[in-house]
């Protein structure tokens, strides 16, 4: 499976969209890799680095941006549902679950009822993915 997306918010900016990794006073930060073309960018950096959060981005004007997707991306996995969260720095996505503890430790999952279930897994695993955006006004 190629390209998978994660739950967040996106921004529609110059013909592409990107993830949505912080903001601030009149900027966004927009997951950018060093090859990405960001014409407004005035700041780049990476997240976390050398942790698995790791993330390049790139600091953009909100006022450049065309628009602001909410994005909320699910999977079946093993058979159950489970909510995208977080794409990694080794490729790997976090999935976040809330269910059965039974099913959160069939599927390999760590956690607890309270803070919900949580692991991470290759694209190829997930099946069944299902993308519901909410554009913002």
């Amino acid at each position: 499976m190629g390209n998978v997306p994660v739950s967040g918010p996106y921004a529609e900016y110059c013909g592409s969209r990107f993830l949505i990794l912080s903001s601030g006073d009149g900027w966004v930060a927009l997951r950018a890799d060093s090859e990405a073309e960001v014409p407004n960018a005035f700041e780049r950096g990476e997240s976390c680095p050398g942790t698995l959060y790791a993330a390049p981005w790139a600091k953009v004007p909100t006022a450049a941006l065309d628009e602001i997707v909410d994005v909320d991306v699910t999977g079946s996995l093993a058979g159950h549902r489970v909510s995208l969260r977080n794409l990694l720095s080794d490729g790997r996505i976090r999935v976040w679950f809330i269910g059965d503890p039974a099913v959160a430790e069939d599927i390999g999952l760590k956690g607890d009822r309270h803070d919900g279930w949580t692991g991470s897994f290759d694209p190829e695993d997930f099946s069944d993915i299902q993308i519901v955006e909410t554009r913002r006004v």
